[in-house]
């Protein structure tokens, strides 16, 4: 994975915001809503599972702090976590 966005940028709905590395091809992967990168979870260069979330995007700036607390919990792999705030919307890869 390579970013084109850092953690607070806002984002636009069809905005390429990351690129998917494969042996075949790299793509580009846009934004399915608007708002603010909160969180990024699979670090540049770093792999991720197919359907895991990569990063999250909150709908306003109220969201951030807690969407990245919740990230900081993905990351860590800290047992059971609960649900991501009702304002995260995850970034597939």
């Amino acid at each position: 994975v390579s970013w084109l966005k850092s953690e607070g940028d806002s984002i636009e709905a069809g905005e390429a915001i990351m690129v998917v590395e494969s042996d075949k091809a790299d793509m580009d992967v846009e934004a399915f809503e608007d708002g603010i990168l909160a969180a990024i979870i699979t670090d540049e260069g770093e792999s991720g599972a197919v359907g895991a979330p990569v990063a999250l995007i909150a709908s306003d700036e109220g969201d951030v702090a807690a969407l990245q607390a919740y990230a900081a919990a993905l990351k860590g792999g800290g047992g059971a976590v609960a649900a991501a705030p009702a304002a995260a919307a995850p970034a597939a890869a």
